[in-house]
């Protein structure tokens, strides 16, 4: 099951490499359904779908289970990987018409991959009581599909207002911030699993301090649509912050400092584990700018802001851990394309440095086709190492 979900969540990311190379050699600005479809291939069918992977994975791998549960995590992996699929396509076909039954498909594939994430997370917690030993990494991965599954509700929700009308009351233009604010902040807890998953010398059960890590992280994203419901984000905001930084100050002590101890080679889950972990200190920097560095005024962000963003945290955070759990599950077949991870590492790594280098002080996305040839190879040698082991 975990062979075919993370084969398919790599296969889905093909879609955002091919508009991310597109987007770097387009001139001027983007349609809208184009800049939707590169952003949610990554952050649905790439890092939502391996979360998913994660968890089955994380709750699975160290008992064992009868035939009916083997039949309904089968089931579940093939649910999710063919609606993430077509709801990433839905994006881009909606979004490109003003009318029509395409535009209808984004709220039904939306309904169909909300309830994937909640039926995820409830088979996460349910879980918790036949685990040989519930260690922290546990709360995180449940705790990101439960935040997932809520922003992606509302989300969802969203996508129906292009059918039947405004319904939601949401003031202000920045509707898509209810939605948007959380999926951003649950990217903390699946990246934070990942690292101390890959870090721990041994399982030990969980501790008040990491509980207290997830917690903050969950309440806090929960927080974002709460603001924007209640019309109280410039509140809540400084609020929303002090959880984040509470929650990375827990994380630091407790697990991330432990990434830096091990020198990146270019092979092997430490190298992926500290450049994940160096880009996610420098998202949460950046995320925390937009939070509190603008009182919640969002309009005085520079034009590049967005894409520094995103690429901060799908590309170089999201992407360098989640290939540290794709290369795991591949690592019996180490030998295939052995030159590739090392190659496809540094090509990422730098390549993200270039693109910000280059967005940044002249507004260029040329810089993207570096770091896009990294992950394109990195796909290709981890799809062939999962194929093989």
């Amino acid at each position: 099951s975990l062979k075919i979900l993370f084969m398919g969540s790599l296969l889905i990311f093909l879609i955002n490499i091919f508009f991310g190379f597109d987007n770097s050699l387009a001139v001027g600005d983007l349609p809208r359904w184009q800049t939707l479809i590169h952003l949610h291939s990554a952050s649905i069918g790439w890092i939502t779908l391996s979360a998913i992977g994660a968890a089955i994975w994380l709750f699975t791998g160290n008992r064992d289970v009868d035939a009916k549960y083997e039949s309904r995590m089968r089931m579940l992996v093939w649910a999710a990987v063919l609606i993430f699929a077509f709801y990433v396509m839905s994006f881009g076909l909606a979004f490109s018409r003003p009318s029509g039954f395409l535009v209808a498909l984004l709220p039904i594939f939306g309904f169909l991959a909300v309830l994937t994430l909640w039926v995820s997370a409830i088979f996460a917690f349910a879980q918790f009581g036949k685990q040989p030993v519930l260690t922290t990494v546990h709360w995180l991965i449940a705790g990101a599909l439960l935040t997932a599954a809520i922003g992606a509700t509302v989300g969802m929700l969203l996508g129906l207002e292009r059918v039947i009308g405004q319904f939601l009351p949401l003031p202000g233009e920045d509707r898509v911030g209810a939605h948007a604010g959380m999926m951003d902040t649950y990217l903390f807890l699946v990246a934070s699993c990942v690292v101390e998953w890959g870090l721990r010398k041994e399982e030990t059960r969980w501790s008040w301090a990491g509980l207290l890590q997830a917690l903050l992280w969950m309440v806090g994203a929960a927080l974002v649509p709460i603001a924007f419901f209640l019309n109280a984000l410039e509140q809540m905001l400084p609020l929303f912050g002090l959880m984040l930084i509470l929650g990375m100050i827990i994380f630091l002590v407790r697990y991330g400092w432990r990434a830096f101890t091990h020198l990146p080679r270019g092979r092997g889950n430490y190298s992926w584990i500290f450049f994940g972990t160096f880009w996610l200190i420098l998202y949460m920097g950046i995320f925390l700018y937009a939070v509190v560095g603008t009182g919640g005024d969002f309009s005085v962000l520079p034009s590049w802001f967005g894409a520094v963003f995103a690429h901060v945290g799908f590309a170089g955070m999201m992407t360098n851990l989640l290939l540290a759990v794709v290369a795991s599950r591949g690592q019996e077949a180490t030998d295939v394309l052995s030159w590739g991870e090392p190659v496809s590492f540094w090509a990422i790594n730098l390549g993200i440095i270039v693109f910000l280098g280059l967005k940044i002080a002249v507004d260029i996305r040329h810089g993207a086709i570096v770091m896009g040839l990294g992950i394109l190879l990195a796909v290709f040698v981890m799809f062939r190492r999962i194929q093989k082991s």
